[in-house]
């Protein structure tokens, strides 16, 4: 190196720098090359915790999040199904997804209820609790029916609960500590058997019956019933 550039110094200074220039420009590529790849890395490892946040079923909420909606799929094209899956939308952007399990075939032996779809959730005013009703196969109606009221909190579904009846309306009740719901035939007089329930632990409350001379509850009826009376009339008077 030295022959070539010769003994001239403003040859030397000008290949000082150039060196320089060329080392410097080396070094800042290797440096943002090493600040790239952890952040690429990084990158990912958000998407993907993303992914899975959203796209997953039965998983927690974070601490002091909240459902701020929630809705039920159509049905796909083509599915077997009357709906698509239940979607439960936290606070924290959590997106608790409720499938509809496989169908099965029923046999000689054994005739199957099949789940056909999701109907009628409601969120409790603590925001926290919602329920909704699963939709079966039933053989005396060319429609589904709701047989089994569904109980959910902070990511889990927490109590089915069925009667044998057809699920004919239900309501929370204080603030979602409670959870009202009559029960009656597909058919027949509209005397509804109303149930009471304790949402934490399962165990009915209190029950009641209408009186099949007036086709609905008496007077002396508690406030929960006749609330959900109200509601059931009012649905009726709307289809």
């Amino acid at each position: 190196m030295q022959e070539l550039l010769g003994t001239d110094p403003k040859m030397s200074s000008v290949s000082t720098r150039f060196f320089s220039t060329i080392y410097g420009v080396v070094l800042l590529v290797l440096l943002t090359g090493m600040m790239i790849l952890p952040l690429a890395a990084g990158a990912q490892k958000v998407d993907e915790a993303f992914q899975h946040k959203t796209d997953s079923a039965n998983l927690t909420p974070a601490a002091g999040s909240y459902i701020v909606k929630y809705y039920v799929e159509e049905a796909a094209p083509g599915s077997a199904y009357e709906t698509g899956p239940l979607h439960i939308i936290y606070s924290d952007g959590l997106d608790v997804v409720q499938k509809l399990p496989p169908k099965k075939e029923s046999t000689d032996r054994e005739i199957v209820q099949n789940q056909e779809g999701i109907s009628g959730p409601q969120l409790a005013e603590d925001k926290k609790t919602m329920g909704w009703t699963e939709t079966f196969d039933n053989v005396g109606t060319s429609y589904a029916v709701p047989l089994v009221l569904v109980l959910y909190r902070s990511g889990k579904i927490i109590r089915s609960i069925q009667q044998g009846q057809m699920v004919w309306s239900w309501a929370f009740v204080d603030g979602g500590k409670k959870v009202a719901v009559v029960w009656g035939l597909t058919h027949g007089p509209e005397v509804g058997d109303f149930q009471l329930y304790d949402v934490n632990t399962g165990r009915m409350l209190s029950e009641v019956f209408g009186d099949s001379d007036i086709q609905g509850l008496k007077p002396n009826a508690p406030k929960w019933a006749k609330k959900l009376e109200e509601q059931l009339n009012d649905g009726h008077k709307s289809e």
